[in-house]
């Protein structure tokens, strides 16, 4: 019974898990929007599906993602008065805003691979755990700082940057916990 049911939601967690973590991500950051859909809920929705997959306490490692989703990532401009200490860091390693946001927002990604490392620990499949890391790192450097314009879900403007990057969090993370 209990196989089956650790068949049937990885099956279902592969689909939909990515999806509502990628939409909860994006509500998080529209106008007048509860943060914790991504600093509380994504990630106990991870810690879940890794718990009940794994059956290993050990995977509540993956709750660090709270304070890392939690951290800011504005870098010094016109638009964010009052930028992160990792992002001012950043710009002023490098005085060039595109170099600050791939680093910082990469910087978080790395911080994020950090918390899914009781998964190739558990399992030994260091592997799909790398190719996974690069996946959440490419995605946090290079695709969500950039404007790629929103859509429109239950009356609230959403941005397809965010629900990219929470969409591709989730899917890397359940494609760790999932493939052995």
């Amino acid at each position: 019974m209990i196989k089956k049911l650790k068949n049937l939601t990885n099956s279902i967690s592969i689909i939909f898990l990515p999806i509502i973590c990628g939409i909860m991500g994006a509500m998080s950051g529209s106008d007048n929007s509860n943060k914790s859909y991504r600093r509380v809920f994504i990630p106990c929705l991870l810690f879940g599906f890794a718990f009940i997959q794994l059956e290993n306490i050990y995977t509540i490692s993956i709750l660090l993602l709270m304070p890392i989703l939690s951290m800011g990532y504005g870098i010094p401009d016109g638009n964010d008065p009052k930028p992160s200490l990792l992002g001012k860091y950043w710009y002023d390693k490098f005085k060039n805003e595109t170099k600050a946001n791939i680093f910082t927002r990469g910087t978080i990604g790395v911080l994020e691979c950090i918390a899914f490392l009781s998964i190739p620990i558990l399992q030994g499949n260091w592997f799909t755990y790398i190719w996974c890391s690069l996946g959440i790192i490419f995605v946090n450097s290079f695709i969500s700082w950039q404007s790629l314009g929103q859509y429109t879900l239950l009356g609230k403007k959403l941005n397809w940057s965010e629900t990219i990057l929470y969409f591709s969090i989730s899917l890397f993370g359940v494609l760790m916990v999932g493939i052995k």
